[in-house]
């Protein structure tokens, strides 16, 4: 079987939602955050990144994207919980100031992870 190289979790939230980003955020993934990161007017979204492994340009960029639509849309998005490595990308790229503070009413537990059918997830195209 073939693992997602990155795959979501959503979960709503008062005012808002969590996406859970698991795996690796790059060039093979990245086309599926800004269709992913949505919400009406005014929302929060957070994208919990403690279980994201890697991210690279196109990662960052599509982060970057996501965040400017939902400003657009007079929402927020937030990051959260970066592993140390992409931490360290994030402040090399000055993405940091991004970060939140975990909130307590953000941890209920997760809807389940998005099929492996689905559009959100991007699999190797090399054998396991």
């Amino acid at each position: 079987m073939v693992e997602p190289l990155l795959c979501f979790t959503v979960r709503e939230i008062p005012g808002g939602q969590v996406i859970g980003f698991r795996g690796e955020l790059d060039l093979s993934s990245s086309h599926a955050v800004a269709e992913l990161v949505t919400g009406p007017a005014g929302s929060l979204v957070v994208l919990d990144l403690r279980e994201l492994t890697f991210v690279d340009s196109s990662g960052l960029g599509a982060i970057h994207l996501a965040r400017r639509n939902m400003l657009a849309a007079e929402g927020t998005l937030v990051l959260a919980r970066p592993q140390p490595i992409v931490r360290r990308v994030l402040e090399l790229t000055g993405l940091d100031s991004w970060i939140a503070d975990w909130d307590p009413a953000w941890s209920r537990p997760p809807a389940p992870t998005l099929p492996p059918d689905s559009v959100f997830n991007q699999t190797s195209s090399a054998a396991s």
